[in-house]
């Protein structure tokens, strides 16, 4: 994967990228710590020293302290879940450093578990493959520098040869690894929307539209807007000019909703057929009368010709309703009131909205 793809890619599954760095540090964290307080007992009864047992045991504490920050999967340890990733993989580099350098028995040995990070590390999180290759290069060095002034020829000869095998390698298996990961989170992104997108429009289906009712229903007291729209006459508009023309229609009238949603806030999903539903939270109920009026403007701003229409156009009904999210309510009986102020509106002519309160 080049540089430019890379990027792109990484942006393009940022959301799935903090949740899996999060997570794989959650339990990686954990089982680290598990690993560090074992070995800080045995530095004790194994009379390591006490610099070995009292690093060891900081170690323990730090990373069990990440463990908990990781725990929480809270929007703003999301957010900077990177920047944590690289201060416990900063913490394990020089783990391993200081077990090649540090000799408690005063016998000089060649680094084993600093070369093993070198390739394990840039495997167990998702970043820009620059940033993490130079921030391993960077321990490589700093690694180098120490051996020289801590150990003999012999082992420094030794040590650099594996630490720099073990850092190709790493780079190498850890792009690999990215790229087969960032794939999978395009093949994954692809399939949710499959199943959460209406083919024709572009919209959410009907899947969509109940489950954020249903996370809905978990905030009671909430202001819920909820606004049933219908294309008049649209049976006939088939009849006139044929299903393609009629597929037109639905694909311009989904590009709308959705520019018009994201302006305002609201979630548009194809109910089925010619009718829609959007979705809002905390809209006052003359602040939504209003927006829902301004959305059948554009509608009719459109100028989809329809002779046989009302005004010779393409136009909608409305019907929309504004309630407070109480307990024990299903999400069908709140669709249902703007379902109801739906035929009302059709019932009183057509190209109107109406409120269900």
């Amino acid at each position: 994967m080049n540089i430019s793809k890379e990027k792109a890619a990484y942006e393009e599954n940022k959301e799935a990228v903090r949740e899996s760095n999060t997570g794989n540090f959650h339990y990686l964290t954990i089982s680290i710590a598990f690993v560090l307080l074992i070995t800080s007992i045995l530095g004790i009864f194994t009379h390591y020293g006490l610099l070995y047992v009292t690093y060891y045991f900081s170690n323990t504490f730090a990373t069990a302290a990440l463990f908990f920050i990781f725990r929480l999967k809270s929007p703003k340890v999301r957010k900077i879940s990177l920047p944590l990733i690289y201060f416990t993989t900063a913490i394990f580099y020089t783990l391993g450093i200081f077990t090649s350098i540090y000799s408690p028995k005063g016998l000089a040995h060649a680094s084993v578990t600093f070369p093993c990070l070198l390739i394990v590390l840039p495997m167990l999180f998702l970043d820009h493959s620059v940033r993490i290759n130079l921030f391993s290069t960077f321990f490589f060095a700093v690694h180098s520098v120490l051996i020289f002034i801590f150990k003999s020829t012999d082992l420094v000869v030794m040590d650099l040869l594996d630490t720099g095998v073990f850092l190709v390698f790493g780079v190498i298996l850890g792009g690999y690894f990215r790229y087969i990961r960032m794939e999978s989170f395009k093949k994954d992104r692809i399939l949710i929307m499959q199943r959460d997108t209406d083919f024709l429009t572009g919209l959410s289906n009907r899947r969509v539209l109940f489950s954020r009712m249903e996370q809905l229903q978990q905030e009671p007291g909430t202001i819920i807007n909820i606004v049933m729209i219908d294309i008049d006459f649209f049976k006939r508009y088939n009849d006139t000019y044929g299903h393609q023309a009629g597929d037109a229609c639905l694909i311009s009238l989904g590009a709308l909703l959705t520019d018009f949603g994201k302006k305002k806030d609201l979630l548009f999903c194809r109910y089925g057929g010619e009718e829609f539903t959007g979705v809002g939270t905390g809209i006052s109920k003359e602040d939504f009368a209003s927006m829902v009026d301004e959305l059948r403007e554009e509608v009719h701003r459109m100028s989809i010709p329809f002779e046989n229409g009302l005004n010779g156009s393409i136009s909608i009904s409305a019907g929309y309703s504004t309630t407070e999210i109480t307990p024990g309510v299903a999400p069908e009986k709140l669709i249902k009131l703007a379902d109801i102020a739906l035929y009302k509106a059709k019932e009183a002519g057509r190209n109107c909205a109406v409120s269900a309160q």
